[in-house]
């Protein structure tokens, strides 16, 4: 590489058939992503290798799309085995690594995120490209968890040239693979469609479907809408009467997260899945405006589940926690109590499973709220965070993502306009002990 370009972290990403470095552009002054030749089992890359990164490059450059790495340019020397493409850096995780971080999706960030990635693949469809690689790992969401990029059509060939390619072995990722993809046949659209939802359930549940002996995503929690399965499964049929289009499936899981009747008859009628659908659409205004009889209804209802404490609730508490943090700040006082009690309890202590504890939507609806909320419930928080930091054992023994979003909620709730001085002095007290254990871990 020519000085033009520095280097600031290598390895920084993993692709089909290549590797990819984070670098600077010294001439344009921006971030930039440099995938490199690297071919599968191979050390030195094959005339038929070059050719498929020639194709991937000029694959890249025809889709001109807001979720989709942008190319910048291409290097392909003459004298030289390496060949790179340098595109456009998105600063984000992968939603691989956000599963393995912080827990399964709720309902908004799935309807957001799906959003960007369906619109992504409609858009490469529309071009007659066949993603082939679609999951976890190709899907990357900016730090704002604002938009999700649909990445790396390292393998977007056609089969005839990846069968000239490869000798006819399929290229994708196991687990993920359509049938006909795993039996080396010509694939349409639909064949990145039962990606889709094989990722769509993964992201829901924390684990793939299993294909022949599905497992109800509703039944794992029942916060999410039994018309989530019936999408799923569609997706995962055969190609012929599988959905066969990305808007297809949007518009199917938008309508699937879409309340189906009045907020009164979900309350005295609907499920779990219709109560959690129908609060995550209202704003606080909204529900501080509902009768007082359906509040307490809701209230009734998350303490009746908490006081199951079984194992398999503890998903559809947590949804329905992160709601009322978000929702009730503007209501009774000692409901709101109660909500933030046990919001801290279940977004910071409570196991989900073996890999995840903790629930990052609690965390970051109380930290959104603590910036924002008003004298009152600003009061309730600080008061229950206090007491949560007494019950704590230790924090010093606290994971990384532990500290870090208790900082960020200490520092909110000092941010608010209503911190009085009283509440100020004990929270900017734990916040300075909060720093100080994390400087001195930082040491060891």
């Amino acid at each position: 590489m020519d000085t033009r370009y520095r280097i600031e972290t290598k390895d920084a990403g993993q692709g089909g058939f290549g590797r990819i470095d984070k670098a600077w552009d010294n001439a344009l002054e921006r971030w930039l992503a440099i995938k490199t030749l690297d071919p599968l089992f191979k050390h030195t890359p094959t005339a038929e290798d070059k050719e498929r990164f020639r194709r991937e490059a000029k694959i890249l450059a025809s889709l001109t799309h807001t979720n989709i790495p942008a190319v910048y340019d291409v290097i392909f020397p003459d004298d030289a085995t390496e060949f790179k493409i340098l595109f456009q850096w998105i600063d984000g995780i992968t939603i691989k690594d956000y599963l393995k971080d912080k827990g399964i999706l709720d309902l908004t960030l799935v309807r957001n995120w799906f959003g960007s990635i369906c619109s992504a693949l409609s858009h490469a469809h529309a071009m007659q490209i066949i993603h082939r690689d679609i999951k976890p790992s190709n899907l990357i969401v900016t730090n704002n968890l604002e938009s999700c990029y649909l990445v790396d059509f390292g393998i977007a060939l056609k089969t005839s040239d990846l069968k000239r390619i490869t000798g006819g072995t399929p290229i994708g990722t196991p687990g993920y693979m359509s049938p006909e993809q795993e039996r080396g046949e010509e694939l349409t659209p639909a064949s990145d469609l039962f990606s889709l939802g094989v990722v769509l359930y993964e992201c829901l549940a924390g684990s793939k479907p299993t294909i022949g002996k599905y497992t109800a995503l509703n039944s794992i929690n029942e916060a999410i809408p039994s018309t989530i399965d019936e999408l799923v499964k569609r997706c995962l049929l055969e190609k012929t009467v599988r959905i066969q289009s990305a808007i297809e499936f949007f518009d199917q899981l938008k309508s699937a997260l879409r309340p189906k009747t009045t907020f009164s008859l979900v309350l005295s009628q609907g499920a779990l899945a219709e109560i959690h659908l129908s609060l995550s659409r209202m704003s606080p205004e909204e529900y501080s405006n509902l009768p007082l009889g359906q509040r307490t209804l809701i209230i009734t209802r998350l303490k009746d589940m908490i006081r199951i404490s079984a194992s398999h609730m503890r998903n559809p508490i947590a949804s329905l926690l992160s709601d009322m943090v978000r929702l009730g700040y503007l209501s009774a006082v000692q409901a709101y109590e109660y909500t933030i009690e046990k919001a801290l309890s279940f977004g910071y202590e409570i196991e989900y499973s073996e890999q995840w504890k903790g629930n990052i939507s609690i965390r970051d609806a109380l930290n959104n709220i603590a910036l924002v909320c008003h004298s009152a419930s600003h009061r309730i928080i600080c008061n229950k965070v206090i007491e949560f930091w007494d019950d704590i054992s230790s924090v010093a023994d606290k994971e990384t993502w532990y500290t870090h979003d208790l900082r960020l909620l200490l520092q909110n709730l000092l941010a608010n306009d209503q911190c009085t001085d009283d509440l100020c002095k004990n929270i900017a007290d734990k916040l300075e002990r909060l720093n100080e254990l994390t400087h001195q871990l930082m040491k060891k």
